[in-house]
């Protein structure tokens, strides 16, 4: 693989990681209950863990 061709797969993996930490930040803002919160929170762990 090229020089060129791995930087823009980083450049696009930190990007996605980027959108999904902003999703997981917006749902937490807008979960209504503490569990919810406790819920998605376990669940972002686990995506990071697997």
């Amino acid at each position: 693989m090229s020089t060129a061709q791995t930087m823009i797969d980083r450049f696009r993996q930190r990007r996605m990681i980027s959108r999904q930490n902003r999703a997981i930040d917006r749902a937490l803002a807008g979960a209504p209950t503490q569990a919810m919160r406790d819920e998605i929170a376990v669940i972002a762990q686990r995506r990071w863990v697997s």
